[in-house]
């Protein structure tokens, strides 16, 4: 038998054997089809409940410390400095003297003022009584109408000559009073440029400045966007407790609150328009004399009284495209055994430190799923078939009303 037969026999052999081959692979092909899939293994979620919770908004800004009151001290008369009686930079009383110009010129000048308005006090009396006598007379017809009109005017001389005198003896006490420069009030009084000896007068440089320490104002500003939601009354605007009387400010130096809260002091009718700021003061306590003029402080405003909210734990919020959701734990949509994941659409509002505060979308006592939105780098899908870890029931249905909470957390 040639070569070329025993191929062609070969082939022959072969071709049927691939074809019963390729039969059988079809036929197990089939059988496994019908063989049913296995489901996927439920994902193991934890969840968490929706509580009402007293949430806390903290509304912060730069301020700069002010002097409640501040007066720079100046000479209002001319002379020498004849005593400076204060420590530079030290507490001083309202009323205590802290300088002393010369005063001998402005006592003579006080005393002639005083001898002055005597003598015009005297040729008032005299013409008073002038008056007087010739008033009668002429009442009676013993004396022309001349005498009578010559004794009114000398009586209204005299009467203007005594005033003026009285006004001059009057500034002359004002001059001799202002060669001590008394201290308005409590307070720290400042260094001086002058010493014992140098010549003072109006046109001289400010002399000290005192400030009062006892208390202080802090100047800050807050946008026209928070602002309107102070006047709506509505903290979602963004200032905390929603009205002036519900928020008390703070301040942070050094990291630390300082020991005192303040109160709003005042705020600005009107936007400063290169800032888009209002203006606001607070005043604060200050005995101890922490807090100087000029010193740099971060205002902290706080809710006197923090409202309840509904607050959704920041590891159960999800995003995509820009719409907000969660997942719940419920039981499949077409009647099958177990839970699956069911996607829930929420409006977010502020950010706590607790989680984000719900506007729409649950209520209070759901629970949502926290943990194992996350598998094997999968993301958890809507229909999901997912198991609740234990000690996480599922609570209500999603879409029912959400039962109360436990109150955990809750004051």
């Amino acid at each position: 038998m040639s070569a070329n037969t025993a191929i062609k026999k070969g082939i022959f052999v072969i071709i049927p054997a691939i074809i019963v081959a390729l039969a059988a692979a079809a036929i197990l092909f089939g059988v496994l089809r019908q063989i049913p899939q296995a489901p996927p293994a439920p994902q193991q979620v934890q969840l968490e409940e929706i509580r009402l919770l007293p949430a806390s908004s903290t509304l912060r800004a730069i301020g700069l410390v002010e002097a409640d009151q501040s007066v720079e001290l100046k000479a209002r008369v001319s002379g020498f400095l004849v005593g400076k009686d204060f420590e530079e930079g030290k507490k001083v009383k309202a009323g205590q003297v802290l300088f002393r110009i010369e005063p001998d010129q402005y006592r003579s000048a006080a005393a002639s003022a005083q001898a002055d308005l005597a003598s015009a006090q005297a040729q008032l009396d005299k013409a008073t009584l002038d008056y007087n006598r010739v008033k009668d007379l002429w009442a009676k017809r013993s004396a022309p109408k001349s005498d009578f009109d010559n004794a009114q005017a000398s009586l209204d001389v005299a009467t203007a000559a005594a005033q003026a005198a009285r006004a001059r003896l009057e500034q002359a006490g004002l001059n001799l009073a202002y060669t001590t420069v008394r201290a308005p009030f409590d307070g720290l009084v400042s260094d001086t440029p002058f010493s014992v000896g140098s010549l003072l007068g109006p046109e001289s440089p400010t002399l000290a400045t005192v400030v009062a320490s006892d208390s202080v104002e802090v100047s800050f500003g807050l946008s026209d966007r928070v602002m309107g939601g102070l006047r709506l009354g509505d903290e979602r605007g963004g200032f905390p407790g929603g009205r002036l009387d519900n928020v008390r400010p703070r301040l942070l130096i050094g990291g630390a609150y300082y020991d005192s809260d303040g109160e709003i002091s005042y705020v600005a009718p009107q936007v400063e328009r290169q800032t888009d700021t209002v203006k606001f003061k607070a005043r604060f306590d200050n005995p101890r004399g922490i807090l100087a003029p000029g010193q740099s402080v971060v205002v902290s405003l706080e809710p006197v009284v923090p409202r309840r909210v509904l607050i959704l734990p920041k590891a159960a919020l999800m995003t995509s495209e820009g719409a907000s959701f969660v997942y719940l734990a419920g039981p499949a949509p077409d009647g099958g055994q177990g839970l699956v994941a069911v996607s829930r659409p929420v409006e977010i509002g502020q950010e706590f430190e607790e989680g984000f505060e719900i506007l729409s979308g649950l209520a209070e006592g759901e629970r949502v799923i926290v943990l194992g939105l996350m598998s094997s780098g999968a993301r958890l899908r809507a229909g999901s078939p997912v198991a609740v870890a234990p000690g996480g029931s599922p609570g209500p249905a999603p879409g029912a009303d959400g039962a109360a909470g436990d109150g955990a957390g809750v004051d």
